[in-house]
């Protein structure tokens, strides 16, 4: 997809901090700190003057940001993992990957011949020690792990839905199999599993034994580790970590090591 006037196509770096005019001249004038406007992975992108490093890909990030409502000084973005031209600010970034995941996984069962997707539990591991809630709250374990993991929880627990009805239908393999792919799914060892026994080509209807029921496992944050880490990176970096931007995000991401979410399908 082309996202410029101009017809340059969209650099995604992994995370992209919007940073004051005043701050984005402090860093550029500091020897210390200057290499970070370098980083086209973790850009730093001034609010309106022109940047002082790669002005052409700077801009065109810029100018989708603005597009897409997001060009708000003093924000960090990180890119979602399922829509790579899409950003989401870092304070919500944990639990909105961990929904889109879901959903995700719900299509490609429903491309599979799902009748039924109905989320069981969310489980969080820290740090320290992990917990768990169900659909309807009931906690798995007492204890929590802070106002950051519990914030999470939250916000999961009311992006999730926790049943989804189809009227079911024959296998599309090869289409479940090209949006795992554009969903940047393809190496998710428990979907593929999902694929192959739900995959009827070439057999006969006496021989195709496909699975009826399963129970998915899935981390909802695996393919966003390496933004996360980016984001962090920027959020940590000179002058950048005294402003405190994206606090949330940054008690969240240190100790949140994943989220794992478990659904039922039933074909």
């Amino acid at each position: 997809m082309d996202d410029t006037t101009s017809g340059e196509k969209l650099l995604t770096p992994r995370s992209v901090l919007v940073a004051a005019d005043d701050l984005y001249l402090k860093i550029a004038s500091s020897p210390k700190d200057v290499g970070i406007l370098d980083d086209l992975n973790s850009m730093v992108v001034p609010y309106s003057i022109q940047p002082s490093f790669h002005p052409t890909e700077v801009v065109i990030v810029r100018e989708h940001l603005l597009r897409t409502g997001k060009l708000v000084p003093g924000s960090l973005l990180i890119k979602n993992p399922y829509d790579l031209e899409s950003y989401e600010f870092a304070e919500s970034a944990i639990e909105a990957f961990a929904s889109a995941k879901y959903h995700a996984m719900a299509n490609v069962a429903r491309l599979l011949g799902a009748k039924e997707v109905q989320f069981k539990e969310a489980r969080i591991e820290t740090q320290q020690r992990d917990w768990g809630f169900g659909f309807k709250g009931n906690a798995k374990a007492v204890e929590v792990d802070g106002d950051a993991s519990r914030q999470v929880k939250d916000q999961i627990k009311a992006q999730l839905q926790g049943q989804l009805t189809f009227p079911g239908s024959r296998p599309r393999v090869v289409e479940a199999l090209e949006y795992m792919k554009r969903r940047n799914l393809s190496d998710d060892q428990q979907l593929r599993d999902l694929v192959d026994m739900r995959d009827d080509r070439g057999l006969d209807d006496d021989d195709k034994n496909l699975v009826t029921s399963q129970v998915v496992r899935i981390s909802g944050t695996r393919e966003a580790e390496s933004s996360f880490r980016s984001a962090l990176g920027i959020a940590n970096a000179g002058p950048i970590k005294a402003l405190r931007i994206a606090t949330t995000f940054t008690n969240s991401a240190t100790s949140i090591r994943n989220i794992e979410i478990v659904t039922e399908i039933t074909f």
